[in-house]
């Protein structure tokens, strides 16, 4: 009896070692907010960050409306780490393979597509990209507008920021300890 119940606690032990193995953690986090507040998160979490990188966006609009304009030089720095994300379905995900070219427009990455946003009350024309967002959810910003980089300054629209985290350990843990931005997303991607 004795036998059998060491073998079920070896059996038990080992399923419990490679559960570990077989289950990935994500170790990233996408962190938005002012320069100030991602800034000052990133500060009050260091000892825990394994490494981040902090990009410049605009953003218009607000919840179902929001929009988040990026640097073409910034997504292509974006998409080397998986941070995109192209969605199947409502239940389903996959890792945006290749950022597609702006060829010299502003490249719409939505829900819906369109040949066209408002951008400070104008109408501005763009190329739908897909159905992309970042991570595996659509958590913060509704639609992401990739700008090439010459047509950058003309986006008039708030500027806020964007930082791309890798924890040491498993980013979940950490979710709520990133506080006072307006928004922190779990993400599964390359560092």
């Amino acid at each position: 009896m004795k036998k059998f119940l060491l073998i079920g606690m070896v059996l038990g032990g080992l399923l419990l070692v490679l559960s570990g193995c077989m289950f990935n953690k994500a170790k990233g986090l996408i962190v938005y907010g002012s320069n100030d507040q991602v800034a000052q998160a990133l500060e009050s979490n260091k000892k825990d960050v394994d490494s981040s990188q902090v990009y410049a966006v605009k953003q218009d609009g607000a919840d179902e409306t929001l929009t988040i304009f990026l640097q073409e030089s910034d997504a292509k720095k974006m998409q080397k780490e998986d941070v995109f994300s192209k969605i199947i379905n409502s239940d389903e995900t996959e890792k945006l393979k290749e950022l597609p070219a702006t060829n010299g427009k502003m490249l719409l990455f939505a829900k819906e597509d369109a040949a066209e946003i408002t951008l400070d009350g104008k109408k501005q024309p763009v190329t739908y990209g897909g159905n992309v967002t970042f991570g595996d959810s659509r958590a913060y910003a509704q639609k992401i507008v990739v700008v090439p980089d010459n047509m950058w300054a003309s986006v008039k629209a708030k500027a806020e920021s964007i930082a791309v985290v890798t924890m040491k350990k498993d980013a979940a843990d950490y979710i709520t300890k990133f506080k006072d931005v307006d928004r922190v997303q779990l993400v599964d991607f390359n560092s």
